[in-house]
């Protein structure tokens, strides 16, 4: 039955918007197409869908069934929610230290903070871990990347920042397959997957999702993107393990044809097979609504305990960045200047202050706002051919326009 507040919103106009924005970015050449769902209380959802999964001739048009690489969104559709279930269930506590589940972390530099580092910590991205490493150009498997990450010298001290770290959420996924002794794809499978009728969700799809693998969209053509961020960022370096990346970089085996069904991200596909707590799934626009009721069903059955799913999506680090972190979640910014906040809230500027969301960097997104009871759901593939940067500047405009058509419900 749809509310008195449903009923004041011009739903056809807002669907018209997003179709015009979604045109827009494949006029603008952001993406070759894209597809946003928009639910508002109990109605059933919006679903828009325009242009096609890739730039070639035999090309397919985007639609429902459309699979996308969501890439870090992995964080908050996997690694996010079996973290809670494992606090639920007393496997872990969130104040738990990281080398109480993996010991080897302490095995290198800073070892004294590196014990100080909590499972808080790493979803809130304020562990001082590093943003990002090519540790694919190193080595391979959980072993070694556990290795590599304990050979890092932490950028910061634990809870005095927020560093968006892949590797804190590398963690994360290390530390749930050795709590549930089963393997990460295996275990989203079993306690999420199949619980809420993702069907079309995997890690590895052109293996779990064989049949379906016509649907998936396309990704870069080649790692020239990731590749020049590796050459760049060892090249800024002087010491003798950076110059033999370097070396490595040179006559490392990129992939040179386009990219679709493995997994965009180089750590997750050359260094972790496919399955890792920050990238690797894939899935579609209608799990991804299945998922989200994770976050705002009101009734039984619930997944994740209420009081704990509205401690996970509040603001935790307000003390130490403009750009809020929630548990996995990035948050409503405040504080700052105007000119932090708009830069760094993927969100847009008309959020409320309850809101939370993620992005991925192969151009998805997904934005709650409670005090909308809204939920807006957007897949693209701006990595195809090449990597858009305009995506950032599109997906804040996409978030306005559609956000100031939905009236706060209180």
């Amino acid at each position: 039955m749809m509310t008195k507040r449903e009923g004041t919103h011009d739903f056809d106009q807002i669907g018209r918007q997003i179709a015009s924005h979604l045109e827009q970015g494949i006029r603008d050449g952001i993406f070759p197409g894209g597809i946003c769902s928009l639910t508002v209380g109990s109605r059933p959802p919006i679903v828009v869908a325009r242009g096609h999964t890739s730039s070639g001739q035999q090309s397919r048009p985007v639609d429902a069934d459309t699979i996308y690489d969501i890439a870090s969104l992995t964080k908050v559709v996997v690694t996010l929610p079996l973290v809670l279930l494992a606090v639920q269930q007393g496997r872990l506590s969130l104040n738990d230290p990281v080398v109480k589940h993996l010991p080897e972390l302490e095995a290198g530099p800073d070892a004294e903070a590196k014990r100080r580092i909590t499972l808080y910590h790493l979803l809130t991205h304020t562990s001082g871990l590093p943003a990002w490493r090519p540790y694919f150009l190193e080595g391979s498997g959980r072993a070694a990347y556990l290795s590599l990450i304990a050979a890092e010298a932490l950028d910061g001290t634990p809870g005095g920042q927020v560093i968006y770290s892949d590797l804190g959420f590398m963690l994360l996924g290390f530390t749930l397959e050795r709590v549930w002794d089963e393997d990460l794809d295996q275990l989203a499978r079993r306690l999420l997957f199949s619980p809420l009728g993702m069907s079309m969700t995997a890690y590895k799809p052109l293996e779990a999702l064989a049949e379906h693998a016509p649907r998936i969209a396309a990704a870069e053509q080649g790692n020239g993107y990731e590749r020049d961020m590796a050459i760049r960022f060892l090249s800024e370096r002087t010491d003798q393990r950076s110059l033999d990346m370097l070396k490595r970089a040179a006559s490392f085996s990129w992939r040179q044809g386009t990219i679709c069904g493995t997994v965009h991200d180089c750590n997750a596909h050359y260094g972790l097979a496919g399955v890792s707590g920050h990238a690797g799934l894939f899935s579609t626009i209608a799990d991804l609504e299945r998922y989200m009721k994770i976050w705002t069903a009101e009734t039984a059955p619930l997944l994740i305990n209420p009081v704990l799913r509205q401690f996970a999506a509040r603001t935790h680090t307000s003390g130490c960045s403009p750009i809020q972190r929630a548990l996995g979640w990035e948050a409503s910014p405040t504080g700052g200047t105007l000119e932090q906040v708009v830069a760094g809230c993927s969100g847009g500027d008309l959020i409320s202050p309850a809101a939370f969301g993620h992005t991925g960097f192969t151009g998805t997104s997904i934005w709650h706002d409670p005090l909308r009871q809204a939920t807006l759901i957007t897949l693209t593939n701006r990595v195809h051919p090449t990597v858009s940067t305009e995506i950032l500047q599109w997906r804040r405009a996409h978030h306005n326009r559609i956000f100031a058509l939905i009236m706060p419900c209180r």
